[in-house]
């Protein structure tokens, strides 16, 4: 039975054109004893949002920051140290200059996190904080509780990006391979297959990105490769459900050719115009 990833701590950064520190935090709590959640209040650390909290066991633990409609760049550091029976494990890590929306994965855990318990801290700050103008951003800490699953078999959870047409975005074999296919599948809701993960503006599969092919533009096959960074492998969640890559002037979007509904049509990019055929729902 599905436990579903629980969320900790909320924190609202307000950096808009205002004086540096005029931030504002708002907090909920679930399945924690102690937690706390404060936002910059001076010139040194305004737009600083401090989500710290203390985690029971789990096996996966994430910060996610979105920023509405708009987009704004973020840097996103944390520590985390857990304790269980046999001592204490440290981790640290920082993601740096990434566009909003994402959920940033802070891995890899210790491996006292999934009997014991973390102190987690995560900071995110705006790499040019001397600059206006300013977007607000919502950092929230999530995590999932160890041994948690879903569907039958206690298979790992699947995170998927959900179609128009109640299908989901498939990659052949579950692959890991460059240049595997990416595809529309009937959503199982179990198949790793259609386990994705949107951060830093890229779509993860098995540590590998969604790719428009060689950067061939309109009509042009989505691939998994390598993540590099480039802009053929990043994308925008637009506010009606397009997902528009950076690359070609930011006018294409992933594409569902001609509207298909067979198990195995491939994945395109295509000239964004707001189609049903372009329209996805993210995890």
């Amino acid at each position: 039975m599905m436990r579903g990833i629980r969320r900790l701590v909320v924190c609202t950064a307000v950096s808009g054109l205002i004086a540096a520190g005029a931030v504002s935090a708002s907090m909920e709590v679930a399945h924690a004893d102690n937690f706390a959640a404060a936002c910059g209040g001076n010139t040194v650390n305004g737009y600083i949002c401090n989500l710290d909290t203390v985690v029971p066991s789990a096996s996966a633990i994430s910060v996610s920051v979105d920023s509405g409609s708009a987009s704004e760049r973020v840097n996103v550091n944390w520590t985390i140290a857990c304790t269980d029976s046999a001592g204490s494990q440290n981790q640290l890590g920082a993601t740096d200059n990434a566009a909003t929306p994402l959920t940033v994965p802070l891995a890899p855990l210790p491996s006292a996190a999934a009997d014991g318990q973390c102190n987690v801290n995560a900071g995110i700050s705006l790499p040019n904080p001397d600059l206006t103008p300013k977007i607000a951003y919502t950092g929230t800490l999530t995590y999932t509780p160890a041994g948690s699953s879903t569907g039958s078999g206690g298979s790992a959870a699947v995170h998927p990006i959900r179609a128009f047409n109640g299908k989901c975005v498939d990659v052949k074999g579950n692959s890991s391979a460059n240049r595997a296919k990416i595809q529309i599948w009937t959503c199982s809701g179990t198949d790793q297959a259609e386990n994705w993960k949107f951060s830093g503006g890229e779509l993860v599969h098995n540590g590998k990105c969604m790719n428009d092919k060689r950067s061939g533009g309109s009509g042009s096959p989505v691939i998994l490769y390598t993540c590099n960074g480039a802009s053929n492998e990043k994308w925008a969640e637009l506010a009606n459900g397009e997902l528009k890559l950076k690359a070609h002037g930011g006018t294409l979007c992933l594409d569902d050719p001609r509207s298909s509904t067979a198990n195995g049509t491939g994945l395109i990019v295509y000239a964004c115009k707001a189609s049903a055929n372009q329209k996805w729902a993210l995890p």
